[in-house]
């Protein structure tokens, strides 16, 4: 302290500041996350505010003062026990001056003190989706952080599998099926401050194509004109029991004796095996042989698909084509039981919204009903809302002028694949 007759105590909430070492390198990162043994912090909420309290403050010659606090931010506040919130993350520093109210001699800056102000910290695992054996995926976050002012020092990934990286985004493929849970931790650096996140995820690793992708890359390759249809080429491996299927999700369940399906979507298409038997007594290398020459057969022909449908203008019913196009699509459906369907119904973009919305909503209701009565069940039939799912594959918008033809195409009902629950 400056003054030999004023004793200060300041008593405020510790605000930032977290202390992790200064180690550098991936092996040190390591070596941090295998010591990490406190909770796993992903998000820190901003605390702008600070106390700042000196009531145990005195004068050994029993004189007064007028306590005057500069806070760094062009804020002036008087008193033994004040309170400011800032409105911005930084470091500040307060400045403390006291005033003789008699004499009016100010004693300056009789006291500073650093003021750390963190902001809100984020940090979120992407998740993976779909993923498979022996196929790279990348593994990536977002990271929410104040301002420019932190960089990142070091990340280091544990992907639950004995294995780890210290890249930021890496590329990673699981060898065997199953669970695994992911963490990541990272750390950020400022001039005058460390903040450590972690996060962690699991991820389920299915069985990979053994063709390496065969199937998918060539559904992959169709042209797709319609937005609602753009999804995801998928791999399925079934195995039957008894009359239902189910995906095949290890290698430990590819036996001999059994009946194998083998499975890929893509919007309205599909490649379908039917039923592959496998006699008794074949072991893991005979099964993969079998799949393998069965999905490079499928690969060398084309796909089924589900069939549009076109309406006329301001059609509400359904019309002798289209029950024909509703009928090949039921057939379609029940010899693939273990798959959905997914309906998105569209009007062309002229006249009233609302009324097209209407319109959309009550076509789809026909063709839900109509293939319910034909033997579908109900809950493998999803309808799309027509405010989100409602797309145009041409430009005939608003006020254009497009053919018969073009307002035709948009007039329409698309189906799609989905894996059944």
């Amino acid at each position: 302290m400056k003054n030999k007759w004023i004793s200060i105590v300041l008593l405020w909430p510790i605000l930032a500041s977290h202390s992790y070492g200064q180690e550098v390198g991936c092996e040190a990162a390591k070596a941090r996350f295998l010591s990490f043994d406190a909770k796993c912090i992903s998000r820190i909420a901003s605390n702008n505010c600070v106390n700042l309290d000196i009531t145990d403050s005195y004068d050994f010659e029993g004189k007064e003062f007028v306590f005057k606090w500069d806070m760094g931010d062009g804020t002036i506040l008087e008193g033994l026990n004040i309170n400011h919130c800032y409105n911005n993350p930084g470091l500040y520093v307060a400045k403390l001056s006291l005033e003789d109210p008699i004499t009016k001699a100010v004693i300056q800056e009789e006291a500073e003190i650093d003021v750390v102000i963190k902001g809100s910290f984020g940090l979120t695992m992407n998740p993976l989706e779909d993923v498979r054996t022996d196929i790279e995926e990348n593994a990536s976050f977002t990271l929410d952080y104040p301002d420019s002012a932190y960089q990142i020092k070091y990340t280091y990934w544990d992907f639950g599998d004995g294995n780890f990286s210290c890249e930021g985004s890496p590329n990673y493929s699981y060898s065997k099926t199953g669970t695994y849970y992911r963490s990541l931790l990272v750390r950020l650096e400022s001039s005058i401050d460390q903040v450590l996140l972690c996060a962690s995820d699991s991820v389920t690793v299915k069985l990979a194509d053994p063709t390496a992708g065969l199937l998918t890359d060539a559904i992959a390759q169709i042209e797709i004109d319609s937005r609602f249809l753009e999804d995801k080429p998928t791999y399925f491996l079934m195995k039957k029991t008894g009359d239902t299927y189910k995906e095949v999700e290890g290698q430990d369940e590819l036996t001999g004796n059994a009946t194998y399906r083998i499975i890929t979507y893509r919007g309205n298409l599909i490649y379908d095996s039917e039923d592959v038997i496998v006699p008794d007594g074949a072991d893991l290398k005979a099964v993969q042989t079998v799949i393998s020459e069965k999905t490079m057969q499928l690969a060398e022909g084309s796909p089924s698909s589900l069939q549009a449908m076109f309406f006329e203008l301001d059609q509400n019913e359904l019309s002798r084509k289209i029950k024909k196009i509703l009928d090949d699509n039921v057939e379609l459906l029940q010899n693939l039981p273990m798959m959905d369907v997914e309906v998105g119904v569209y009007t062309t973009s002229g006249g009233s919204y609302n009324k097209g919305v209407a319109l959309s909503i009550k076509r789809a209701q026909l063709i839900k009903q109509y293939m319910v009565d034909e033997g579908v069940k109900a809950d493998r039939i999803k309808v799309s809302s027509p405010q989100t799912a409602r797309s145009l594959i041409n430009s005939c918008l608003t006020g254009s002028n497009c053919d018969y033809v073009d307002e035709l195409l948009n007039r329409r009902a698309d189906f799609k694949f989905k894996m059944g629950r």
